[in-house]
C-alpha cells in the first residue's frame, strides 16, 4: 500500500500535463476515411460537465488498427483509463478493479450478457451500425444501476430518412453488408446490417501451415458465428419518434477430435492396448429486441421503453479411453475396460423490462431528471455430468457401471427501482448534482431494498480547468461463478437468493480536467483518482469440484474487495495528427473467510500498470496511418507450486487391469496431486503489443468509394501468453508451459460504402 501511495505520488506532479484521450471534446479531424471524409464528429465535451463519461465517435472506432479487417468498437474501450480485459481471448471488461460481470455492457440499453464472438477474438457488436459509445466508469448518474463497477452503453444508428446509405466489407475473418434509409421519406426509416465469419476457409488453412500441418482446418472445420441488427423508426408528428431495434448473434465451436490415440505394449506374455479421444462442443449467443417511444417538448424530454434480452450457452466436454488385454501368443481376447466420460455446462438468462426516463431541464437553473424501470430475469445455471464404465470378461458376463451427477436450477428474480436526480447550476463557477435511486429486489421469497444516493459536482476554477468529484453507491443481485482463471462464456450466470445477499458498492473519485488551444495545437489533459469498496461478492471455495456438488450455493464464500487508483489521459491534436495516451496506477484486492485462510489476495483482474498510446495521421487526402501500442502488468492467476505423486488404492473390480506383481492383492497407483497455496499469487508474464494500420479510401466519380484496410496486429510478435499450464517433463519432473493464441497477424479487408 505505502509503495502504491509513493507512486501515485510521483506521478501527480506529471498528471496536470498528461494528454486527454480522443473523444472527450469536438473531434472534427478530417481524415479522408471512406464515407468520414471531412466529416464533424460531435463528441461529448466534459470539461464544462460534473460528469467523467467518455464518449467514443465512430471516427474513433474506425481509425484505431483493426484484426482481420474488423473495426472493433470494444476494442477502443479497452484504451480507456481504468477498463481492461483480463487478457487476450477474455471475453468480458473490467472496470476499475471490478470483475466482469460487475461491468453493464448495453446496446441501445438493453444488456448484453456475452458481448462477444470466438471467445473474446472480437465483440459482438458490429462497427458499421454504431453511432457511438458512453462509457461510466465513476460519477454515475442516478439513471444508471444494476452494476457495481461501470457502464459501456453502445448505441446504434437509425436509418437516414431522406437518402440512402448503405456499404459490403470482404475480410480474412467475415464479411458484412448494412444498409439504411428511408421507408416513407421524412417519416418512417430502416437500417439493417449482418455479419458472418467464415473462419476455417481462410484463417484456419493459414493455421493449417503454421501450427498442425494439415490437421487445424479438418479440427475446427465448425467454428464462427454471425449477428444480425436491424431497426425501424417512425416520426409522428414533430415531438415524437417510436423506434423498433433487433440483434441477434451466435457462435458454435465445435472441435473435431483428432483420431484416437491408440498405443500397445507388450507385458510378459499379455498385449496391453490402449485407446483414447476426446470431443468438444460449445454454443452460446445473444438475442435483444428494443421498443422504444421518445418525446420532445420545449423543456420536457421523455424516453419510455420495453425490452427482452436472452443469453444462452452451452458447452459439452467429453473423454473416452479402452483398455484390452489379449494373449499375446494367441491373440485371444482376456478382458477389457472402457470408460466415457462427459460435462455439459449450460447458463442461460431471459430478461424482461419496462421503464421510462424524463428529463425537465432548464428550471431556474436546474436540470431535473427522474423516472423508474421494473425488470424480471430467469437465471437457469445447470452443470451435468455423465460416467459410463464399461467391464468385459471372456469367462463371466459382461458388467456396465453408469453416474450421473446434476445441479443447478431455474431462479427467478425480481428487480424494481425508481431515481431522480437534480442537477444545479451555481454562479459560474460550481455544477452540483445529487439524486437517489431505490431499488428493491425480489428472490425466493425474499425482499431486499437498497438505498442508492449519488451525488457529484465540477467547480469551474478557469475556463479552461475544472475540478471534479463524486460518490455513488451502487447495487447487484446477478453473478457470474468462473472455475477458472480466464473469464469465459461457460461461466454460470446465478442470482443472489436468500442466503446470498445482494452486492454493493461504493465508489469515490476526486479528479482535474483541462483542455486549451495553443497557436491550432489543440492540447487536453486529466487526472482522476478513485476509490471503491465491495462487499457481499463471491467466489468458489478452494478446492471445490463442481461435478462433486450438488448445489452450487454451497460452493462459494461470500466476501469483499477493495480497489483504488490513479488514471492519466489526454490528447494533442495538430491538423490530421492524432496523438493520445492513457495510463493507469492500481490495485484491487479481495477477502474471504473460507478462502486463502481468510487474508486479503489480490484480485484476478489486479493489474498495477495499464498504458496505451495511439497514434494517427494523414500525410495527404484519403490515406491514413495509425498505430496502437498496448502494455499492462501481467494476469494474476493460481496455480500449483507443489506436485506431489499421491498413492491410490485401486478398486476391487478394476485390479484385473493392472499387473499385480508377486501376487500381492492390493494394488496402488500413483497419481499428480496438485497443492495451491497462495490464491492468485502467480503473476504472469507482461502483457504489451503493437499494432499498426493503413487505410485508403478511392471517391468513385459516380458513386460510392471503396476503402482498402491493411493492419499488422502484433506487429513485432510478442507471444503473450493466454493461459499457463502445468504439465510433466522437463529437468524437475514437471514444467509451467504458456499458450499463446493470437502472434503476429496481418490482415487484408475491402469495402464499398456509399
Amino acid at each position: 500500500m505505502t509503495a502504491l501511495i509513493r507512486k501515485i505520488s510521483s506521478i501527480v506532479i506529471f498528471a496536470l500535463t498528461a494528454l486527454e484521450m480522443a473523444g472527450q471534446v469536438g473531434d472534427s479531424t478530417a481524415l479522408f476515411r471512406g464515407s468520414l471524409d471531412a466529416a464533424l464528429v460531435s463528441a461529448h465535451n466534459v470539461i464544462h460537465s460534473n460528469t467523467s463519461k467518455i464518449f467514443i465517435t465512430p471516427l474513433q472506432i474506425k481509425i484505431t488498427p483493426s484484426i482481420f479487417g474488423e473495426d472493433d468498437p470494444m476494442k477502443i474501450v479497452l484504451t480507456m483509463p481504468g477498463v481492461q480485459n483480463n487478457g487476450e481471448g477474455d471475453v468480458g471488461i473490467s472496470i476499475r478493479g471490478g470483475d466482469t460481470d460487475q461491468s453493464l455492457i448495453s446496446l441501445d440499453n438493453v444488456p448484453i450478457y456475452n458481448p462477444s464472438h470466438l471467445k473474446g477474438f472480437v465483440s459482438s457488436f458490429n462497427s458499421d451500425i454504431v453511432s457511438g459509445i458512453d462509457i461510466y466508469t465513476g460519477a454515475f448518474p442516478a439513471k444508471y444501476g444494476s452494476r457495481l463497477s461501470g457502464i459501456v452503453d453502445i448505441t446504434s444508428a437509425d436509418g437516414d430518412m431522406k437518402e440512402y446509405h448503405g456499404g459490403i466489407t470482404v475480410g480474412l475473418l467475415s464479411s458484412k453488408i448494412h444498409i439504411g434509409g428511408p421507408i416513407v421519406k421524412g417519416h418512417t426509416s430502416f437500417i439493417f446490417s449482418a455479419r458472418k465469419s467464415y473462419f476455417p476457409l481462410i484463417l484456419g488453412r493459414i493455421y493449417d501451415r503454421i501450427l498442425d500441418g494439415g490437421m487445424y482446418a479438418d479440427r475446427f472445420s465448425e467454428i464462427g458465428y454471425y449477428d444480425i441488427n436491424a431497426g425501424i423508426t417512425q416520426k409522428i408528428g414533430d415531438k415524437s419518434i417510436i423506434s423498433l431495434k433487433f440483434y441477434n448473434g451466435d457462435d458454435i465451436i465445435n472441435i473435431v477430435p483428432a483420431e484416437d490415440k491408440i498405443n500397445s505394449v507388450i507385458e510378459k506374455d499379455t498385449l496391453k492396448i490402449t485407446r483414447s479421444g476426446s470431443k468438444n462442443e460449445e454454443k452460446w449467443g445473444n438475442t435483444a429486441a428494443l421498443l422504444r417511444w421518445q418525446y420532445q417538448n420545449n423543456n420536457l424530454a421523455s424516453s419510455t421503453y420495453s425490452y427482452y434480452s436472452r443469453y444462452g450457452h452451452h458447452t459439452l466436454d467429453g473423454t473416452n479411453t479402452m483398455e484390452e488385454y489379449r494373449l499375446a501368443e494367441r491373440d485371444s481376447f482376456i478382458n477389457s475396460f472402457s470408460e466415457e466420460s462427459s460435462v455439459l455446462r449450460k447458463s442461460g438468462i431471459e430478461e424482461y423490462a419496462i421503464g421510462s426516463d424524463i428529463i425537465l431541464s432548464s428550471v431556474a437553473n436546474h436540470s431535473i431528471t427522474f423516472g423508474g424501470k421494473f425488470s424480471y430475469q430467469h437465471l437457469s445455471p445447470i452443470i451435468s455430468s455423465t460416467r459410463t464404465r464399461n467391464f468385459s470378461y471372456a469367462w463371466k458376463d459382461d458388467e456396465s457401471e453408469i453416474t450421473e451427477n446434476v445441479f443447478g436450477a431455474e431462479y427467478h428474480l425480481f428487480t424494481a427501482s425508481i431515481y431522480g436526480e437534480d442537477d444545479i447550476s451555481i454562479g459560474e463557477k460550481w455544477n452540483i448534482a445529487a439524486g437517489l435511486r431505490l431499488t428493491g429486489y425480489g428472490m425466493h421469497n425474499k425482499f431486499q431494498l437498497v438505498p442508492e444516493p449519488r451525488i457529484r459536482g465540477a467547480f469551474f476554477i478557469t475556463p479552461l480547468l475544472t475540478a471534479k468529484a463524486s460518490y455513488s453507491r451502487m447495487s447487484q443481485a446477478i453473478h457470474q461463478l468462473s472455475s477458472s482463471n480466464i473469464a469465459s462464456p461457460s461461466d454460470l450466470w446465478v442470482p443472489s437468493t436468500a442466503s446470498l445477499p445482494v452486492m454493493v458498492s461504493n465508489n469515490l473519485t476526486l479528479g482535474l480536467w483541462f483542455e486549451n488551444e495553443y497557436d491550432k495545437v489543440y492540447i487536453s489533459s486529466s487526472i482522476e483518482g478513485y476509490y471503491k469498496t465491495m462487499k457481499n461478492t463471491l467466489d468458489y471455495l478452494d478446492g471445490i469440484s463442481l461435478i462433486n456438488q450438488s448445489n452450487w450455493e454451497e460452493s462459494v464464500a461470500v466476501g469483499r474487495g477493495r480497489s483504488y487508483g490513479i488514471e492519466l489521459m489526454g490528447k494533442v491534436k495538430y491538423k490530421t495528427l492524432d496523438a493520445s495516451i492513457s495510463y493507469t496506477l492500481s490495485e484491487s484486492v479481495q477477502q474471504y473467510d473460507k478462502i486463502n485462510k481468510g487474508e486479503w489476495f489480490f484480485a484476478n483482474n489486479d493489474c498495477r500498470h495499464n498504458l496505451f498510446v495511439g497514434i494517427s495521421y494523414s500525410p495527404f487526402r484519403n490515406f491514413v496511418i495509425s498505430s496502437s501500442f498496448y502494455y499492462k502488468t501481467g494476469r494474476r492467476i493460481t496455480i500449483s507450486d507443489l506436485v506431489i505423486k499421491t498413492p491410490y488404492q485401486l478398486h476391487q473390480e478394476m485390479k484385473p487391469y493392472y499387473t499385480s506383481p508377486n501376487g500381492i492383492d492390493v494394488i496402488w497407483v500413483l497419481y499428480n496431486t496438485y497443492n495451491y497455496m497462495e490464491k492468485n499469487g502467480y503473476k504472469m508474464e507482461d502483457y504489451h503489443r503493437l499494432d499498426l494500420s493503413f487505410d485508403y479510401s478511392i471517391p468513385h466519380r459516380k458513386f460510392g468509394k471503396s476503402n482498402i484496410n491493411l493492419s499488422f496486429y502484433n506487429l513485432y510478435n510478442h507471444l503473450n501468453p493466454y493461459k499457463i499450464t502445468i504439465a510433466e517433463g522437463g529437468p524437475n519432473g514437471f514444467t509451467v508451459k504458456k499458450l499463446c493464441i493470437f502472434p503476429f497477424m496481418p490482415s487484408i479487408s475491402y469495402s464499398f460504402e456509399f
